[in-house]
């Protein structure tokens, strides 16, 4: 009685499957929605500088954020002895495996350009503090915030980017690279 009582609830069950089944392959798709489109998978370079560029602005991010605090010495570039801004940035992208140049407009004109609507955590900010461009560079850190070597009084600290004084200054963003991801985007 029990086996009878499985087989009976098996066939039903294989039924319901293939009325289920037939179903779905007899249903036309509904005539207001798109045929889904196509995905082209990444090619397995682009998908390696999408994580190595992620790695990279992540590895810069918390460097930045553990300098705050230190102190400000113009021309400096050790959390020992004190940064001066480009310095600091010099010192930060150097841990995270980035080199670049010593000043801010090198260091401007050494990375990449990013539109202000696609800045990242870890991106440079650049300004125009002393009527040239890219005098001044900070590390943006998310929520309108950057981490910058500012002056004595402050030394390295966050600053936001909505203060009137930075809003109007601020020259362009810059995404800190390494060198084979440079190379990459060249070719």
């Amino acid at each position: 009685m029990f086996s009878k009582s499985l087989l009976q609830w098996a066939e039903f069950a294989l039924l319901l499957g293939t009325l289920a089944l037939s179903g779905c392959a007899s249903m036309t798709p509904s005539p207001s929605l798109p045929p889904p489109a196509l995905h082209q998978a990444p090619t397995p370079s682009t998908d390696y500088s999408h994580r190595a560029e992620a790695t990279t602005l992540d590895a810069v991010l918390v460097h930045a954020i553990s300098e705050i605090g230190k102190a400000y010495r113009w021309g400096g570039e050790s959390p020992k002895t004190g940064f001066d801004c480009s310095g600091l940035i010099q010192y930060v992208l150097e841990q995270a495996g980035v080199d670049i140049p010593r000043t801010s407009f090198a260091q401007a004109a050494a990375l990449p350009a990013v539109p202000l609507s696609r800045i990242r955590p870890g991106d440079l900010v650049f300004f125009n503090t002393m009527g040239q461009p890219f005098s001044h560079v900070g590390i943006y850190i998310g929520g309108q915030q950057f981490v910058s070597a500012l002056n004595r009084r402050q030394g390295v600290a966050v600053q936001s980017l909505q203060i009137p004084y930075w809003a109007k200054r601020l020259d362009g963003v810059r995404r800190p690279m390494p060198r084979e991801l440079l190379a990459m985007r060249a070719n």
